[in-house]
């Protein structure tokens, strides 16, 4: 492609704010055309002017493909375990105050990428509670890249995700089956019905209305703020606290944090985890 003038870099920034609410400053244009490449590829296209005139008329069709090629998608099972620790620590003490059958446990992995954060958050579950199938718990696992989420849905992964996972918790769980293509070459893990009857996976854009009414218990919303700017975080923030109870939990990723916990209704309760309040 042609060199990218600073008002068509600016324009295709613009449009990555409005449609994901990722804010891109002008040094990660690289990054973005690298992304779009294939994009302007399968559409015959000559340079990104062309693409952003292109996503003008026809966002509808596009769009989906538009949010797949920019967003980034880095996870593992039990990445930040900690995390998973206050679930089952926060789930035991609320049940415990609940009295009321069945018991109605509701928990949010808000951008789940490929679905490993909320397999984990299942085999949480799982682990800590035998008695699991007589309480109302479900998880929603959603996110932007509907790659991803079929992936997600799919519950197959190679071998060598599973590596730092305890081998009995993986045999439990998880079964050995074949290569799916060429994209994943190799035997594979595939996740049980066991963990796939808790999650349902939904495409949602957090920039979005969200269809959702709550009340969540714990929302996990990690490593997606890095991309936002303040004040997307804020309204992002003032959303979840709207969808949580006093004594539900927020966690952020390790790089994170919510810059006046008071003024959206959280206090901080240790490393990136915060409660309703």
């Amino acid at each position: 492609p042609a060199p990218t003038s600073t008002r068509v870099s600016k324009a295709l920034r613009a449009i990555v704010l409005q449609h994901t609410g990722i804010s891109l400053n002008a040094s990660k244009m690289e990054l973005v055309k690298r992304r779009f490449l294939p994009r302007l590829r399968a559409l015959a296209l000559q340079d990104f002017s062309q693409y952003v005139e292109y996503l003008g008329a026809n966002f509808d069709t596009e769009g989906v493909s538009f949010c797949n090629a920019i967003t980034t998608n880095l996870t593992s099972f039990f990445r930040e375990n900690h995390h998973f620790e206050l679930v089952s620590t926060m789930l035991r003490a609320l049940l415990a105050r609940r009295d009321r059958k069945p018991q109605r446990v509701r928990l949010w992995s808000a951008g789940c990428s490929a679905g490993q954060e909320a397999y984990s958050l299942a085999i949480t579950l799982r682990e800590s509670f035998p008695d699991l199938d007589r309480l109302d718990i479900r998880i929603l696992a959603t996110d932007l890249d509907e790659n991803c989420l079929n992936t997600a849905r799919r519950g197959i992964y190679p071998v060598k995700e599973f590596e730092k996972m305890h081998a009995p918790l993986v045999h439990r769980y998880f079964s050995e089956v074949a290569s799916p293509g060429k994209t994943m070459p190799g035997p594979c893990f595939k996740a049980g019905d066991a963990l796939k009857s808790l999650i349902t996976f939904n495409k949602l854009n957090l920039m979005h209305a969200w269809p959702m009414k709550g009340p969540f218990d714990f929302i996990l919303c990690r490593n997606v703020f890095i991309y936002f700017d303040k004040d997307t975080q804020l309204q992002v923030l003032r959303k979840f606290s709207a969808l949580q109870p006093p004594g539900a939990y927020l966690c952020l990723g390790h790089s994170e944090n919510i810059p006046n916990p008071p003024s959206l209704g959280y206090q901080m309760t240790g490393k990136t985890s915060y409660k309703r309040v």
